[in-house]
């Protein structure tokens, strides 16, 4: 987990890093868009930061999924858990009985 945070510092500097290059070498460099141009170097880590916030929505979501599972798990083990308790204090053990000799 620990390496995945470098590279999750790392990949974020790069690409900050790179859009402040854009920014300062090449401002005049602009994405069409329905809501006007936007320069090159904010598109960029909008796109990055886009991604960042699906990505941990993707990950919350699968997270969430997986807790409900184990409740239903563990609901499941506790359920057979108080069967198999009720099986054992309702066997009622029998002591064979040899027919020659006498109950003592």
């Amino acid at each position: 987990m620990n390496l995945l945070h470098w590279l999750l510092l790392l990949t974020s500097l790069l690409v900050g890093g790179f859009a402040l290059y854009l920014h300062l070498a090449l401002p005049f460099l602009d994405l069409p868009t329905p809501f006007g141009p936007w320069p090159l170097s904010l598109a960029l880590p909008a796109a990055y930061a886009l991604g960042l916030l699906l990505s941990g929505l993707y990950a919350l979501a699968f997270s969430l999924k997986a807790y409900g599972e184990k409740r239903g798990l563990l609901r499941e083990i506790r359920r057979l858990q108080e069967e198999v308790n009720a099986l054992k204090r309702a066997r009622i053990e029998e002591i064979p009985r040899i027919p020659d000799r006498d109950e003592a």
